[in-house]
């Protein structure tokens, strides 16, 4: 074996570890969403069902397991997450090309300068933002008495906002920076000479310089918006995100629901990741076929109106994609010859729990202790620490509460 072909194979390896370490527990968590049991587990399985992305179900003990269609907690902490990830961009995108404007126009000397302030609250901790925010306007809702400055320096979602954007702003900040470091500030000035005004350089050069960042800025501000926890759980008050309301449940016991809310999310994420890859290919493929329609129309040699065959190439990914559909079949087939799917199976192992529940219940009421148990020995009593109030010299001395 050569040495190029061992280190070859040897970097494949990483790489399906690297990505198996990387995805695996979210493959591991979409494939829980479809199991029927109150706890999100593969092994043992149940039975196959949908629901917990509908109404959950009613546990034997009575609970009712709330799903993903009828937990009104997580539709609260979504709509949160969304009005508060939507005002983090409207406040964080401006700052954040502005602050870069003016990076790009301060003197050499004080540029360094502006830059590590403009970067610095990333380096604050979350909870010291959070907790700073609620503390100032606390004070300023307590000046302003009874108004409308008491309301909104008292309102979770506003302070969340307000806490969120201090360091989203940076990132923001970031991104317009790396893009103003290739702009040609000469365009500027040949318009200004031509006789435009600051406003109109401002929104017909500068601006469509910056859609891709000022496009790229909104997107990172809002996803960072939308999974932020430390700075949230802080400044959020009464109200609550997603994130507070996921981790408030993780308190309790991870819920199926949690897992169908995660394989919606990467559902989602997946769509928009593909159709903005598709997009971006069809804009390429139309500029390219552009440039050679108008190669071809220039040029003097014929041979570049040549229909050339194209070979058949294989897709690159191809090989992930034979491994993810042979699981799928083996799960499926699994499944299939099991009996591990529909209402039949649900309502049976249903029973089945309900039966070991009642047993349990049986079990406890069938034991009868006495009252030499219960006084002593391992049972409970008073033999590891003593009757304590059974001196009767212990308050003597108690002069009484003041």
């Amino acid at each position: 074996m050569r040495p190029s072909y061992f280190i070859n194979f040897m970097m494949g390896i990483y790489i399906f570890i690297f990505f198996a370490y990387l995805f695996g527990p979210l493959i591991i968590m979409s494939i829980t969403a479809f199991n029927s049991a109150e706890f999100p587990s593969i092994t043992p399985w149940e039975c196959f069902s949908f629901r917990w992305f509908n109404e959950g179900k009613i546990a034997y003990d009575g609970q009712h397991l709330a799903g993903l269609l009828t937990d009104w907690r997580l539709h609260d902490g979504i709509i949160s997450s969304l009005i508060i990830g939507a005002g983090v961009v409207t406040l964080s995108v401006p700052i954040g090309m502005a602050a870069a404007i003016v990076l790009t126009q301060v003197r050499s000397q004080l540029r360094d300068i502006f830059y590590s302030i403009s970067i610095m609250p990333v380096l604050f901790p979350g909870v010291i933002i959070g907790i700073s925010t609620v503390v100032l306007w606390d004070r300023l809702a307590g000046l302003g008495g009874e108004g409308f400055i008491s309301d909104i320096g008292r309102n979770g979602i506003f302070l969340t906002i307000l806490a969120q954007t201090c360091f989203i702003s940076t990132y923001c900040f970031l991104i317009f920076v790396a893009r103003l470091q290739r702009f040609d500030q000469t365009q500027e000035e040949a318009a200004l000479d031509l006789g435009a005004s600051q406003t109109q350089v401002f929104f017909k050069i500068l601006v469509p310089y910056l859609s891709p960042a000022i496009a790229s800025a909104a997107v990172i501000a809002f996803l960072f918006s939308f999974e932020n926890y430390n700075t949230t759980v802080f400044s959020i008050l009464s109200d609550q995100t997603l994130t507070t309301v996921i981790a408030s449940k993780v308190r309790l016991g991870i819920s199926p629901a949690l897992s169908a809310l995660a394989l919606t999310i990467i559902a989602l994420t997946i769509i928009a990741a593909a159709t903005y890859e598709v997009l971006r290919r069809r804009a390429e493929k139309r500029y390219k076929d552009t440039q050679e329609k108008f190669v071809k129309e220039k040029a003097a040699d014929n041979r570049i109106n040549k229909n050339y065959k194209i070979g058949f190439k294989v897709p690159r990914g191809i090989v992930t994609i034979l491994i993810l559909v042979v699981f799928t079949i083996y799960g499926a087939t699994q499944i299939l010859k099991n009996d591990l799917y529909g209402q039949s199976c649900i309502d049976a192992a249903d029973t089945e729990k309900k039966s070991k529940f009642y047993d349990q219940l049986n079990a406890l009421d069938a034991i009868e202790l006495s009252e030499e148990e219960l006084s002593g020995g391992e049972l409970g009593g008073n033999q590891d620490y003593g009757d304590i109030f059974g001196d009767p010299s212990l308050f003597q001395d108690f002069g009484g509460f003041d």
